[in-house]
């Protein structure tokens, strides 16, 4: 796990293997991540799980790589998430063939993807809706792994 703590916003990432009982572990990665309090929390831990089951199926449906880093980055009203995939099957990227690509292209006008010689990745960005009420900052529990800059 690599953690940035930059003046306003944390980047937290984490690699994965791929296989399909890690899925669970990812959205509870982000959801820790961001914290309990974190206006985001559900949005962006609903939408990457439908981003990690399509990269899974689409990576298996390919015969490629199944492996993916998360990262998340945080400030007190957005959330960004980066799924780095190892597959280069880029099929499961445009929103028209892939359910959870789909999701997120409705959601939030933020998100992106891009293919490389080194794997695909897709990015979104949720932000706190203007009507809600800013919440405290979210807390972590400490488990030994978070430093200071």
């Amino acid at each position: 796990m690599t953690i940035l703590n930059r003046a306003g916003r944390t980047v937290i990432s984490r690699p994965y293997f791929g296989d399909a009982a890690e899925a669970g572990a990812a959205r509870r990665f982000i959801s820790h991540s961001l914290g309990a309090a974190h206006p985001c929390r559900d949005d962006a831990v609903q939408l990457a799980g439908e981003l990690i089951s399509e990269s899974l199926r689409h990576a298996v449906a390919c015969g490629d790589l199944a492996g993916y880093t998360i990262a998340v980055t945080t400030t007190r009203d957005t959330c960004r998430v980066v799924l780095s995939a190892q597959s280069r099957c880029a099929c499961w990227t445009r929103p028209a063939l892939g359910r959870g690509v789909h999701l997120v292209s409705q959601f939030t006008p933020l998100w992106g993807a891009m293919t490389t010689d080194h794997g695909t990745t897709v990015w979104f960005e949720v932000t706190r809706s203007p009507h809600e009420p800013r919440r405290s900052q979210p807390s972590r529990s400490d488990d030994g792994a978070h430093a200071g800059p």
